[in-house]
C-alpha cells in the first residue's frame, strides 16, 4: 500500500528541530496547547495565518515551507484517532449551534461598535467625553495639552496581578462551546479558532496602572495582548448580546444590573481589578501657516479584531516594546518612540516591530528625521489626556502630532496607500470646525479617534494657532 501523503510538513519540521508538541505550543503562543499542535500536524485543523507565521519563526522557515493547504483535510486511509473523535464532537449540531450564535453576536458587535460605545458611555454618567464613546476618570483630561516631553512614565515591575482575567463565572456567558463537555476557557481562544482576523498575535504590552496629571505622570506594569483581550472583548460581547436583537437593532436600554461581567469589573477607573492595555492614538496634522489638515485610516474588518470598518486617527497602536531584548524595552518605554514606530509602519510601510527582532535604530531613517524636526521646532507632539473606550474599557492615550508642511511633505512622498491594518484615506481632511464636526457627527470615527479630534479642536489655538 502506498504511503498516505502527509497533510503538511509540521511534524517533519518539529522532529528536525528536536522539539516536543508542548515545546512548540509554548513558543507559538500562551493560548496554544500541545493538543492544538497535534491537530495541526494531523491536518484536522488548519492554523490561522498569525499562527502560521509564528510556526514559521519557530522552525526558521517561510510560511510556504510549512506545507499547510488552504483547507484542513484528514487523510481518508488513516484509522480514526482520538483527534478524530474530538473533531466529531466539535461538529455535533449542539456545539455548532453554540459557536454559530457566538459568531453572529460577534459580527453584530463589530458592525455596531459605534452605537454600542455610546450605549456603554451612558452606563457611566458624568464621565462621558462629549459624544465620542470615551469615558474619562477624574483628572484624566488635563486643563491644556501637555508637551509629550513633559510626560513622566513610571514603570512598576512588581505590580500585583489584576484580580480579573476573563475566566470568571460571569464571563462564561460570552464563551461558546468548544465541545459537548466544555466551553472555551478564554475569549481569545474562541477568536483564534472561530473568527480569527489576519492580525491576531499575543504580544507583551505595558499595563496602565495610574494617571496623575498633577505630576504629569503615567504609571505602567506588564501585561499581554491576549491577557487584556480576554477581558475587554468579553465586556464588549456581553453588551452586544444584551443590547442588540438578532438583527442587530437596539433591543434594550441595559443597566449594569443586566451586565454581570461589567458589574463585576465595577469602577472602570480602578485600574488594578483588570488588565488595562493602553493604546497610543495620534492625530497627525499637516500645518501650513493658517491652514491645517489631518489624516485618517480606515481599519479593515478582515484584518483587525476591533473597530473594523471604522475611521481612526493615524498612527495608532498598543503601547508595547518593539522587542523583548532589554535594550529595546528600555528605549521603547517612551510614548514618542511608540508614535514614531507606528507612523513608520502605518504610513511609511516599514516592517512591523513584532517583538521578536532586534531593537529599533532610532537614529536612522524616518526616526532620525522626526527627532531632528522635533528638535528644530518643525514637529510638535502633545498628550491630550487619557480615557477609556466605554465599550471595551481599553485605555486610550490621546496624542496629537503637528508637522510643518515642508517636513510633512518630505515624509508624505513615501506614504503608502494601504498597510496591514487597512487603508490610508487618500483625502486629507480640513482641520476646521465643519470638517471636524462633520466627522464627529457621522458616527464613522472610532472612539479614540473621535476623542483626539474633540480635544484637538477644543485646544486648536495651542496646537496650530489661530
Amino acid at each position: 500500500m502506498a504511503d498516505v501523503e502527509a497533510p503538511n510538513r509540521l511534524a517533519v519540521l518539529r522532529a528536525a528541530a528536536a522539539l516536543t508538541q508542548l515545546e512548540v505550543a509554548a513558543r507559538v503562543g500562551s493560548a496554544v496547547t500541545a493538543g492544538q499542535v497535534s491537530r495541526w500536524e494531523l491536518g484536522v485543523q488548519r492554523p490561522s495565518l498569525p499562527y502560521q507565521r509564528a510556526l514559521a519563526r519557530v522552525f526558521g522557515v517561510s510560511v510556504q515551507e510549512l506545507g499547510i493547504p488552504e483547507r484542513p483535510s484528514v487523510p481518508r486511509s488513516r484509522r480514526p484517532s482520538a483527534e478524530d473523535w474530538f473533531m466529531d464532537d466539535v461538529r455535533d449540531p449542539r456545539v455548532a449551534k453554540s459557536q454559530d450564535e457566538w459568531r453572529h453576536t460577534r459580527r453584530l458587535l463589530n458592525a455596531r461598535r459605534h452605537e454600542l460605545a455610546q450605549t456603554a458611555a451612558g452606563l457611566y454618567p458624568g464621565h462621558a467625553l462629549a459624544g465620542t464613546g470615551l469615558i474619562a476618570g477624574p483628572g484624566w483630561i488635563p486643563d491644556a495639552p501637555v508637551d509629550l516631553a513633559d510626560v513622566r512614565l513610571t514603570e512598576v515591575p512588581d505590580a500585583a496581578p489584576p484580580l480579573l482575567d476573563g475566566t470568571e463565572r460571569e464571563a462564561a456567558r460570552m464563551l461558546p462551546d468548544e465541545s459537548l463537555m466544555r466551553s472555551y476557557p478564554r475569549y481569545t481562544r474562541a477568536i483564534r479558532d472561530l473568527a480569527p482576523p489576519r492580525l491576531f498575535e499575543d504580544r507583551h504590552a505595558w499595563r496602565l496602572l495610574g494617571v496623575d496629571w498633577a505630576q504629569r505622570s503615567l504609571a505602567f506594569g506588564d501585561t499581554t495582548y491576549f491577557g487584556c483581550a480576554d477581558v475587554f472583548e468579553a465586556l464588549a460581547h456581553e453588551l452586544a448580546y444584551v443590547a442588540l436583537d438578532a438583527d442587530g437593532n437596539p433591543a434594550a436600554d441595559p443597566t449594569l444590573r443586566d451586565l454581570p461581567y461589567r458589574r463585576l469589573v465595577g469602577d472602570p477607573f480602578v485600574l488594578d481589578r483588570r488588565p488595562v492595555m493602553p493604546a497610543v492614538s495620534t492625530l497627525t496634522i499637516r500645518r501650513d501657516g493658517a491652514r491645517a489638515e489631518f489624516l485618517l485610516h480606515r481599519r479593515d474588518p478582515r484584518a483587525v479584531a476591533a473597530a473594523g470598518g471604522m475611521l481612526q486617527v493615524i498612527p495608532s497602536g498598543v503601547f508595547q516594546p518593539s522587542s523583548l531584548l532589554p535594550a529595546a524595552r528600555a528605549a521603547d518605554f517612551d510614548l514618542w518612540r511608540n508614535v514614531q514606530r507606528e507612523l513608520a509602519e502605518e504610513l511609511l510601510g516599514l516592517p512591523e516591530a513584532d517583538g521578536h527582532g532586534r531593537p529599533v535604530d532610532y537614529t536612522a531613517g524616518p526616526y532620525g528625521l522626526l527627532d531632528a524636526g522635533r528638535a528644530a521646532g518643525q514637529v510638535r507632539v502633545w498628550c491630550l489626556g487619557v480615557a477609556l473606550d466605554a465599550l471595551t474599557l481599553v485605555g486610550e492615550i490621546l496624542t496629537v502630532l503637528v508637522v510643518d508642511a515642508p517636513l510633512f511633505d518630505r515624509l508624505a512622498a513615501d506614504f503608502v496607500d494601504r498597510n496591514d491594518e487597512g487603508r490610508v484615506e487618500s483625502e486629507r481632511f480640513a482641520f476646521t470646525e465643519s470638517g471636524v464636526r462633520g466627522l464627529l457627527d457621522s458616527g464613522r470615527v472610532a472612539p479614540a479617534g473621535a476623542g483626539c479630534l474633540e480635544l484637538a479642536w477644543r485646544w486648536r489655538d495651542v496646537l496650530v494657532g489661530g
